[in-house]
């Protein structure tokens, strides 16, 4: 009550600055030289450096409310220990296959690099931040369970129905399939979404879910849902029996424009300490036909949505991955082809950085490799990003990105980034080569 109490009260002052302020800062780098941005004052084109400024403004919508702007530069954060909200573990008839750590290959630099389960190699791993369980595919198809984070593994099945899926944190039990079909691929045929309630052993089909994508599973609640087509978001409070279009009833009808690609929750915000994960910060990512990447947020379950990207389309930044820290108030980050961007009071601020990504950036080149596919904020403060050839960090006050060297991921092309709050300082890095982890001790 306290949260929502003190979420109305700021929202006068919120719409008066955002009318007010005719600016919104934008600091940006890209190895050194100036980016070139638009305006949408005029058509002059501004030159940035990372401590400069450019000026597109959000635009203010009604229905939605941001919490109040927090200071872009402030104390380094002590982050609190998240507790993993799960029930207790579903014992499998089956035998478990004991590895301490997952097995690194004969070649490989760091002891925990390329990730086994026995002598087969890990595929893909799904998890969430908040539980200390994790699945995995193995290259034979088969599909295993750990419940402490990757030390003991348990063979679910090896014949599985689907071959990616969203689990919740809360009951891992609780699994929706993915069909990994993205907008812009044409599907052989039009799938729908399963429902699995013993860990992935069988499947349900779920009804009015053809070409639907889980996006978020509420990690307090195994039966609340988000998920998305091409056309709509949709939310499911009773395990995907039942579907509610979530239009975005504020001025902007963003969704009516824009495809919702990702999302995430500070889902440890509230006051104090939440007992449990809730929705009451919800952002979204998403991208419409120009490439035009979008960043919303909402605080009513998405019926109303706040854009906290500006309002420039075409703009100069599209949308790949999306991510915010779960214990702090405004703290958000996006990947797109060309660039990083994050900002620290609900996009008031945004900063863009490309500095030491020059070997993974889209620059135009027939046949090069790039791509920045995923991006985490970790628990020691860093950003960590799986691209198309490595993987990358930077702190919170760095200009540059690093590139972490000497593993056998140096040049991997990296799909997908993992880790728990029980075992954060294990990286799990999906990739078109295998599983690989990263061990930051």
């Amino acid at each position: 009550m306290q949260q929502l109490l003190r979420t109305f009260l700021i929202l006068p002052a919120l719409i008066i600055g955002l009318v007010i302020i005719p600016t919104v800062a934008f600091s940006a780098s890209r190895d050194g030289e100036d980016l070139l941005l638009s305006s949408v004052a005029g058509s002059d084109q501004r030159s940035a450096s990372y401590q400069g400024t450019i000026s597109p403004l959000p635009t203010p919508t009604t229905g939605g409310t941001v919490p109040p702007a927090t200071p872009t530069r402030k104390p380094p954060v002590v982050y609190p220990t998240a507790t993993p909200y799960y029930r207790p573990t579903r014992v499998y008839p089956t035998a478990t296959v004991p590895t301490a750590t997952p097995v690194a290959s004969a070649t490989a630099i760091a002891a925990t690099d390329e990730a086994f389960i026995g002598s087969d190699r890990i595929k893909k791993v799904i998890g969430d931040r908040l539980s200390s369980v994790i699945y995995a595919y193995t290259e034979d198809g088969s599909l295993y369970r750990s419940d402490d984070d990757g030390r003991i593994w348990i063979l679910v099945t090896n014949a599985p129905l689907v071959d990616d899926f969203v689990m919740n944190a809360n009951d891992p039990d609780v699994l929706y399939s993915d069909s990994e079909i993205g907008c812009d691929v044409i599907a052989s045929e039009d799938m729908p979404m399963y429902r699995s309630v013993d860990g992935g052993l069988t499947w349900m089909e779920l009804p009015d879910s053809v070409t639907k994508r889980p996006l978020l599973s509420h990690q307090g609640d195994p039966n609340s849902l988000f998920a998305a087509d091409c056309e709509m978001l949709y939310l499911t409070t009773d395990g995907g029996l039942t579907w509610e279009e979530k239009p975005d009833t504020s001025a902007d009808a963003l969704w009516e424009d824009f495809h919702v690609v990702d999302m995430v929750a500070s889902s440890l915000l509230g006051d104090t300490d939440p007992d449990q994960p809730n929705w009451n910060q919800i952002f979204a990512g998403g991208v419409n036909q120009n490439g035009t990447g979008v960043v919303a947020f909402s605080n009513d379950l998405g019926e109303t949505w706040v854009r906290l990207t500006p309002n420039i389309d075409p703009a100069p930044w599209g949308m790949s991955a999306i991510t915010a820290d779960p214990f702090i108030e405004g703290l958000v980050a996006f990947s797109e082809p060309r660039s990083v961007w994050f900002t620290e009071n609900f996009g008031v601020n945004w900063q863009v950085t490309t500095k030491g990504l020059s070997n993974v950036l889209d620059r135009g080149v027939t046949g090069a490799a790039f791509g920045l596919n995923d991006i985490v904020y970790h628990p020691v403060g860093e950003l960590y990003l799986a691209t198309a050839r490595g993987l990358y960090s930077k702190s919170m006050d760095a200009s540059e990105w690093e590139k972490i060297d000497d593993y056998e991921f140096d040049l991997a092309e990296l799909t997908g980034l993992l880790f728990t709050e029980t075992a954060a300082n294990k990286l799990w890095i999906n990739s078109a080569q295998g599983v690989f982890v990263y061990d930051m001790e």
